[in-house]
């Protein structure tokens, strides 16, 4: 197996895109079988992108090319960059990738993109077999919590049943426009492992303006799609894995009043907004000064819900104009009695931590890996700051100084892991293809 990957930095998205698809390919015997290229979203402009990608197609000689945009990028051996492209690409007779494959209307009709992408699974038993997917995130126009202001009404909270269902309008109407929680990823994650789907890792394209944000299959670009392939292999295996920063638990809360759509009304029976401030020890014009460039979403302080026996963490959304909190909870949390909560306020040496610990937990069984793939929340990065190097540090100390792999800096993070679906915020999710360990009793 042969495998390259390279970081390039540059204002120019035409020389950042010429110096790494000049040093993968010259790093492989041939033409590759697959390429993950990621950029940046400094450089806007569809065009630019569009351009970009062609190139690379041209340059490559493949069409087997996925990607998007996001706020950083990285790979094993370059620094991560906000102002640039990280590509890997993979050549190899031990492991076979299926032709990238595009959705172009996930946000309405995520059932219907879920049953294009089942079709990439062979379901044989003889392969290990793993999914990987893109889908659009989250950005919010600036009217876009207005229309979340009829949830905080006396009718809200009296008829929840109906307003469950107005709820979900609304959250639909949301994810139509493009801001919103990104309720489609979740769906695709229960469809998928409904129909018997085993390990499948997924992250969001996101600008952190909330302005735009473009998936790329082949040559085109897309803005609003599911994008994703297949990889399978008789002799290789993958390692699974997530974690986030729970070292600094702070305090515990109830989400005692909610609606099915993500909607928190109540935490602690008092309003959900009130009791977000308070429970964080920040005033509202504080937190509004703070973290109003960031869509009001908190990025310090995050929420995590129990369910299941673990963890689920969420962010939080607090406007001035609403009694409530919106939140990326999925639907099928908020469906249960589950409501006991709790804040992990996040640190750098904590991320560091959480992603040893993902790598680590990947490569337990595993011998001779051959590379792997990253989705790391934005979040994250904003928090590491300019020491968002030792995480990768980290990583590499977990599956090895020489395996290469690549990161992305996503607005959402998702798996599937033994048919589980986690659908989770400020996390890091991670996929790592290599031998199996023997086991000796």
């Amino acid at each position: 197996m042969q495998v390259a990957t390279r970081t390039s930095s540059h204002r120019s998205i035409h020389q950042a895109t010429k110096t790494a698809i000049n040093d993968v390919i010259g790093d492989i015997n041939g033409t590759p079988d697959y390429l993950i290229a990621a950029y940046t979203t400094n450089y806007k402009e569809r065009k630019k992108y569009q351009q970009a990608i062609s190139k690379i197609c041209e340059e490559s000689g493949t069409q087997n090319v996925m990607g998007g945009t996001f706020p950083g990028v990285a790979t094993s051996d370059d620094l991560p960059t906000t102002q640039g492209c990280s590509v890997i690409a993979i050549k190899s007779n031990e492991l076979e990738i299926k032709t990238p494959f595009s959705f172009s209307n996930i946000r309405t009709n995520p059932r219907k993109g879920a049953k294009k992408y089942e079709s990439l699974f062979e379901f044989d038993d003889k392969k290990s077999e793993m999914g990987f997917f893109l889908t659009p995130g989250p950005f919010y126009q600036q009217n876009a919590f207005e229309q979340l202001k009829i949830l905080d009404t006396f009718f809200a909270r009296k008829f929840k049943r109906m307003f469950n269902f107005i709820g979900d309008i609304i959250n639909k109407n949301m994810g139509k426009n493009g801001f919103g929680p990104t309720i489609f990823a979740d769906t695709v994650l229960n469809e998928l492992a409904q129909k018997g789907v085993k390990s499948l890792l997924g992250g969001a394209t996101i600008d952190l303006d909330m302005e735009s944000c473009f998936q790329f299959c082949g040559d085109k670009i897309y803005r609003n799609a599911l994008v994703g392939t297949t990889f399978s292999s008789e002799k290789l295996h993958f390692g699974h894995s997530w974690a986030f920063d729970k070292s600094q638990k702070s305090k515990d809360f109830g989400i005692t009043d909610f609606l099915k759509s993500g909607y928190v009304q109540s935490i602690n029976k008092k309003p959900a907004n009130k009791a977000f401030h308070d429970i964080i020890g920040i005033s509202e014009d504080l937190y509004e000064e703070a973290f109003k460039k960031f869509s009001y979403a908190s990025l310090l302080y995050l929420s995590a819900i129990e369910y299941a026996k673990d963890h689920i963490p969420f962010v939080s959304v607090c406007h001035p104009i609403l009694d409530g909190v919106v939140t990326t909870l999925p639907e099928r949390i908020m469906n249960t009695n589950t409501s006991n909560a709790d804040f992990f306020t996040q640190s750098g040496t904590g991320i560091q931590k959480s992603a040893f610990e993902c790598a680590n937990n990947m490569v337990k069984n595993l011998k001779n890996i051959r590379f792997g793939i990253f989705i790391n929340c934005s979040n994250r990065l904003l928090i590491a700051g300019d020491k968002i190097q030792k995480e990768n540090e980290s990583i590499k100390e977990a599956i090895g100084e020489e395996v290469p792999f690549i990161t992305l800096y996503s607005g959402g993070e998702f798996s599937l892991i033994n048919r589980k679906p986690i659908y989770s915020s400020v996390s890091v999710h991670g996929i790592v293809a290599g031998e199996k360990k023997n086991v000796v009793f």
